[in-house]
Parts: structure tokens; sequence; C-alpha cells
């Protein structure tokens, strides 16, 4: 592919997402968690060192971290996809649930002053089928109780960073978010043949914003100190909301099987526009980077999300506490201008990752740890395929429910020069 097809074929492909991120993305039940499961959690270089945002990259633009953008030298183009596997199971079952999807894509270009950035990603997923137990039914003399949901928000987003002198650089993000959930819940009784259905609808757009400043110290033989501070600003999104109940002997809604049809008036109950609470972030990322040889940095990451509710869904048994996040992670190259191997030009990167989720089901905290593996594979001119490979590990206190994952991660980092005159044709 030559270089200067590269713009338009990532410019048709960032428009045409839009229609292109409605697949699903994840098959989790903890998926329930405030705005869904998060799908982007940053570029796949950064987190294969495990989300640790504070290595500088003068090539490729990070996307949690709009100030790097003040570093970057060439036009930056990015597409980044992912495989996940998960295999969930508690006392009754063991089951394997599979998503695949186009991560992000994001292109970047640095002018005279500052930089500035733009595009695409699915940023939460909603989807899990829920079924009750039979001996659940037994006791409450009921044949079957389900609750389901599925769906997406997707995130298109602009970046500016700017310079404020050598060592110091700042940046901000604009995004403007906008996707759908569908909830489903069936009741079935014993005895009765009619099962009694919900259907509802939450319709979520809004803008958030983020900031950032990065400082980089040099200290001696290359090597530099680096200070990472990301604010992401507490902002409500809107959710338009639409439920029907309905009688049925059937899923399905035809003439012979309906029985009652409700079109639920929500706003009489105030229940028709709601807001959803996107909770402030302050993420505090430090490292020591030796240029084009090797990177170790630690990050820690407080959510304040234990006040956010979601009035229209109302689950008792659901609620919230403030997230926290601590990362370690690195790289290193052994020889980045080697000429004799190919493989002495890798970047390997490393990480680790703990969560404490905001999530709390039926008084049992959820909490999350991975483990990060990546290659940042030259290719051609300053471009990279980078790769990732995430174990990891989701389920509450006492492992009532269990989540074991494996991600695979693949993207490209292209780039090119915009904006300078050339001297010779």
């Amino acid at each position: 592919m030559k270089i200067d097809k590269i713009p338009a074929i990532l410019i048709y492909m960032l428009f045409s997402s839009i229609f292109g991120f409605s697949q699903n993305n994840t098959r989790s039940p903890y998926s329930l968690n405030e705005l869904g499961e998060i799908n982007f959690l940053g570029n796949i270089s950064y987190i294969s060192m495990g989300g640790v945002d504070s290595a500088i990259d003068s090539i490729e633009f990070n996307i949690n971290n709009p100030s790097s953008l003040a570093k970057l030298k060439t036009t930056n183009y990015q597409i980044g996809t992912f495989y996940k596997s998960t295999g969930i199971s508690n006392s009754l079952l063991n089951e394997r649930a599979n998503a695949a999807n186009i991560n992000y894509i994001a292109i970047a270009v640095p002018v005279k002053r500052f930089g500035f950035g733009f595009g695409i990603l699915p940023y939460s997923s909603l989807g899990f089928r829920l079924q009750t137990s039979e001996e659940f039914n037994n006791e409450n003399i009921i044949d079957t109780r389900f609750f389901g949901a599925d769906g997406d928000i997707n995130r298109a987003f602009v970046s500016l960073g700017i310079p404020l002198n050598k060592y110091i650089s700042i940046g901000t993000s604009i995004n403007y978010n906008f996707g759908k959930f569908s909830y489903e819940k069936y009741n079935q009784y014993d005895g009765i043949n009619y099962g009694t259905y919900s259907n509802s609808t939450s319709e979520i757009t809004g803008f958030t914003y983020s900031f950032s400043s990065n400082i980089s110290f040099p200290l001696k033989d290359d090597i530099s100190l680096n200070l990472l501070y990301n604010y992401n600003l507490s902002d409500y999104l809107n959710s338009y909301n639409t439920e029907f109940i309905y009688t049925s002997t059937s899923a399905l809604i035809n003439e012979e099987s309906l029985g009652d049809f409700v079109d639920v008036d929500l706003a009489n109950s105030g229940l028709e526009n709601t807001s959803l609470l996107v909770p402030k972030k302050s993420i505090y990322s430090i490292g020591l980077e030796k240029t084009n040889k090797w990177f170790i940095g630690a990050q820690y990451e407080n959510k304040m999300s234990s006040k956010f509710e979601n009035k229209f869904l109302d689950i008792k048994n659901v609620s919230y506490r403030d997230s926290k996040i601590f990362s370690i992670g690195g790289y290193f190259i052994p020889d980045s201008a080697s000429l004799t191997s190919y493989w002495k030009r890798v970047k390997y990167r490393f990480g680790i990752k703990n969560e404490e989720k905001s999530i709390i089901i039926n008084n049992l905290p959820i909490n999350h740890f991975s483990l990060n593996l990546g290659l940042g594979l030259p290719l051609s001119g300053l471009s990279k395929a980078n790769l990732g490979l995430e174990f990891g590990k989701t389920s509450d206190e006492r492992s009532s429910l269990v989540e074991n994952y494996v991600a695979l991660r693949i993207g490209l980092s292209l780039n090119d020069i915009w904006f300078i005159k050339r001297k010779f044709n």
C-alpha cells in the first residue's frame, strides 16, 4: 500500500466505522457496571504495558493522553482490533463467550505550534443473558425468569496538545458519546399460559471532556523522568427511555400469541428523560525512560463512581463504590539500530493491572486482575504493527461468578509527513 493512499482509506474507515461498531463487544453479566463494560482501555501499545500512559512516543499519538500530541513529530494513522474469549463459570454452569471488533481508529497531525487528533471508538458495551436456576423457580413457584441486555456507546473525539516549553506540555479532548442500550425481562409462572414481557430502551447522548499535562525531566545518559496527570471531568449523559409491557404465549409478538399490550407512560413518572453520571477521574503516572532502549513506569487511577445511579433501571441488588486501578509496566528494545537482526529492533512490552471495579452485586464488590504482553514490530519507515496479549480474571470476593478471559489485540500505527514544505520535487 502506498503511503499517499493511507489518509483517504483511514478517513473512509473512520466514518464508515460509525455504522460498523454496532456489533456487541461483551457477554458479561458484569457489564451492568455504570455505562457498561469499557471496551476502549487505550492504544494497544499502552495496554500491553498494563495501561501505563507516561511513556513518550514521538511517532504515536496516545489517545488517552492528549498532551502527547505536543510531542508528535509525524502524522500518525492508527487502527486497533481485538478478539476476546471469556470463560464464565459458577457452581451451576461453565460457558464461553467470544467477541471481536474494531477497537479504535484515529488520525493525529503535528503542526508548527501544536498537534491535533481525531477519531472514533466503541467506548463501552452492555451484553448478557441471565436466567434463574431451577431451585429458585421451585421456591418461588415460577417456571422461568429471564433478564437480558445488549447495546453499545460509541465515542467520537477531537484532541489537542500544546507544548508550553521543551519539557512541559498540556492537552485536552472533547468527546461526543452516542449509543443505545436495550433491556428485556420475562416472567413465566406455573399454570399460567401467558408470560409477562418487558422491553425497554435507553438512547444515550452527550459530551465529556478530559485534560492532561505531561512533564519530562532529562536526567543523564538519555534517561528522562516522565510525569503525567490526566483529569476527566464529571458530567452527565442524556438518556431518552422507552418501555412497553405485554403478555404473550411466545417471545415473538403476533396476533395469536399476544395478550395485553401496554406502552408505559414514562413521562408521567419522570423517567422518559434521565441523566447518567460520568464520574470524574484522576490518573497519576510516573516513569523512567531511556530513549529507544527501555521504560519502566507505574500508574494509579481513581474514579469517583460511588454516586452513580440509573433511575430508569433501578436494580435493587446493584450498588457502586469508587473505582481504583493500579498498574505497572514497561518495554525494552535490545538494539534499535541493529542492521543484522530484526528481532533486536522489536519493542517488547509487559505489564500488570489490578482493579477494584465500581460495581457491587448482592453486597459483593467486583475485582479484576490482568497480565499483559506485547510486541511493537517495525515496518517500513517509522510505521509499526502492535500486537498485544492479555490474560485476565474478573470475580466477586466469594468467586460466585468468575470470568477468565484471554484477549488478542492487533493494531497498526502508520506514519507520514504533512504540512512541511518540500525543498525538492
